[in-house]
């Protein structure tokens, strides 16, 4: 029997690097090319795939495609947890200048790592303390994100058609199960096609979208990991020494970052090391690799212990213990199996088709079929298994399984967008009744008096821009998918699918719903009395020890408001004639009224007010 074909995939971009598979896919197309003017089955798919002559241009409209997911117009203000916690500390470091410790109000706190801070510090002293500044170092690392996405999607080899594989004949697929037929023979990719999509698949994840402007630890841990995992894939025999010791310095400073949760997906890809890149373990170069990558660790844990004393290491093995057994932040085994489809939907439907052939053994196209189930299946369905077996569950864990489902949702919808005639239009119609509801509730929004609004009860006080960003939004993208049943060539399925969830993203990064988090106390703050009292000087806290999780979250954004930040206070008494502080407890402030005065309150500030002593 003939070995099985994949189907052609879509030209999109160059690559520097064109892998073996990838170069007999284009010497197998130059071989089965139709004659000129000739009218050949494939001749129409070739027509429907006609980019070849855009490829010039794509890098830059690679960037008028990601800019505007990743640079927003809005202002930008922080969640109180996590980033503003790392935000306000990086700032600590940045105005008094101790780069050892993690702190709170002076006091070094060592439940975390120190590696984010020091990002957003070094942003802090190159740019100056402000709220988009903290964001430099997530954005930064979503790039890289990217780039590496398409970089792992190319090595893989996914997407380009198998060495010696013909072409399909048009009939049923028997053993890829997917529901329809093998088209007719059309020009195989270049090696950086599916990589494009892969990356563009990625950025139109909301889970991920959602990441890249937190100001917190998991974008750079994601772009470690994919570093990481991209240089082992590179590490082949033969290679460069260079792959191995990339692969092994990685590790380190991810631990910086995150702290030993950088076990998870070290055990995850320890199956793909020990069955494809065993010769590694023998050489030198990973083990250097390693050695170096974690100086830096080893060095801020010595100077830390001499400086602080063990509870340093104390304070981060005490934070896994109490993330491994408390119940505050469980969600149950099941946890994961619901919510990271929830945040990835709607290209989580098409990886589990992917998902679903690499099981049954067939490649994403290309000849590495083994590397391709190792990195694209088992690691992530290991890395599932192991987060869902840690008892604290949060969707930010479920962000490192997003690239491998980005890469595998890409094959699947280049594979489904150039069927032909033989495309399920079940399907199609499916997501055009979605996209007609989705379209629906858009006017909703948008109509005048919101009926949809009133129905739900929403406030559009409460949501950045009002109502307008998230109706047009959702016509967007309902209108977009409204329009797959009628597509015929495979670039218009393609802008179909994706300008739909594009646009919605663009309308909905650029009214702040990514990066004003904090909408309502900012203007709050913002107003001309609030914003001159907290100008005129050092703003102190005083606060009862210990703070309730509401009270400490406000806290965070109130100080990170505050221009200049004075000392924590033991009581009102401890502040000097003039002085200026945040005071929890509307009501005690009140009472002293005849030496305080409230600046400040009001239930947008929650049980806060800035209060000032008089002269």
């Amino acid at each position: 029997m003939a070995p099985k074909a994949e189907w052609p995939y879509l030209p999109l971009a160059p690559s520097p690097y064109v892998p073996e598979t990838a170069m007999t896919c284009h010497l197998a197309h130059h071989a089965a090319a139709d004659p000129p003017g000739s009218r050949s089955p494939g001749a129409g798919a070739r027509g429907g795939l006609a980019w070849a002559g855009w490829i010039p241009g794509l890098r830059w409209l690679g960037t008028l495609v990601f800019a505007p997911l990743l640079l927003s117009a809005a202002p930008r203000s922080f969640l109180a947890h996590d980033e503003g916690y790392y935000a306000l500390q990086a700032r600590w470091i940045t105005e008094s200048g101790p780069w050892l410790a993690p702190l709170w109000w002076g006091q070094p706190v060592f439940d975390r790592t120190i590696g984010v801070q020091w990002l957003i510090a070094g942003a802090y002293r190159l740019l100056g303390v402000q709220a988009w500044v903290a964001h430099l170092p997530s954005l930064v690392a979503a790039v890289a994100c990217l780039v590496l996405t398409a970089a792992l999607a190319r090595q893989l080899g996914v997407g380009c058609l198998a060495a010696g594989s013909p072409a399909g004949s048009g009939g049923a697929e028997r053993a890829g199960g997917a529901g329809w037929a093998d088209p007719p023979l059309a020009p195989p990719p270049a090696a950086s096609s599916i990589g494009w999509w892969s990356a563009l698949l990625l950025a139109l994840t909301p889970l991920w979208i959602n990441y890249a402007h937190l100001a917190s630890q998991d974008m750079p841990l994601l772009a470690l990991e994919l570093l990481g995992l991209y240089a082992l894939v590179r590490a082949r025999p033969g290679a460069s020494p260079l792959w191995g010791l990339l692969a092994g310095l990685s590790v380190g400073p991810a631990f910086l970052i995150k702290g030993f949760m950088v076990a998870v997906p070290l055990v995850a890809i320890a199956p793909f090391l020990w069955l494809q890149r065993r010769h590694l373990l023998g050489r030198p170069a990973l083990w250097l690799g390693l050695v170096l990558g974690w100086l830096p660790v080893l060095a801020w844990l010595g100077l830390s212990l001499r400086e602080f004393g063990p509870e340093v290491v104390g304070g981060l093995v005490s934070k896994l213990l109490y993330l491994s057994h408390s119940d505050v932040y469980s969600g149950g085994p099941f946890y994961y199996l619901w919510n990271i489809p929830a945040n990835t939907a709607p290209w989580v439907l098409l990886a589990l088709v992917g998902w679903w052939r690499l099981g049954r053994r067939q490649e994403l196209g290309g000849t590495q079929g083994r590397e391709q189930r190792l990195v694209l299946l088992l690691y992530p369905l290991l890395l599932l298994l192991l987060l869902s077996s840690f008892r604290t569950k949060t969707p930010y864990y479920g962000l490192q399984l997003t690239p491998m489902l980005a890469i595998v949702a890409a094959q699947v919808l280049q594979r489904w967008s150039q069927a032909g005639r033989a495309r399920p239009r079940g399907l199609a119609w499916g997501l055009a009744g979605f996209g007609g509801l989705v379209a629906t509730a858009g006017l909703g929004l948008l109509w005048p008096g919101a009926p949809l609004a009133l129905a739900l009860q929403l406030d559009p006080a409460q949501l950045p821009g009002g109502f307008l960003p998230y109706g047009l939004a959702a016509l967007a993208l309902g209108g977009s998918w409204l329009l797959i049943p009628f597509g015929r060539r495979p670039r218009a399925l393609g802008a179909a699918a994706v300008l739909g969830p594009w646009l919605a993203l663009v309308l909905l990064v650029q009214a702040g719903l990514f990066s004003d988090r904090s909408a309502a106390l900012r203007l709050a703050l913002a107003e001309p009395a609030i914003a001159k009292a907290l100008s005129q000087g050092p703003v102190a806290v005083v606060a009862p020890e210990p703070l309730s999780g509401e009270a400490h979250a406000q806290l965070i954004l109130l100080a990170l408001a505050s221009p200049q930040l004075g000392p924590r206070l033991p009581s009102l008494e401890a502040l000097p004639a003039g002085g200026l502080a945040w005071v929890q407890g509307v009501g005690a402030a009140r009472d002293r009224a005849t030496k305080l005065e409230v600046v400040a309150s009001g239930e947008t500030l929650g049980d806060w007010a800035l209060v000032k002593t008089r002269p």
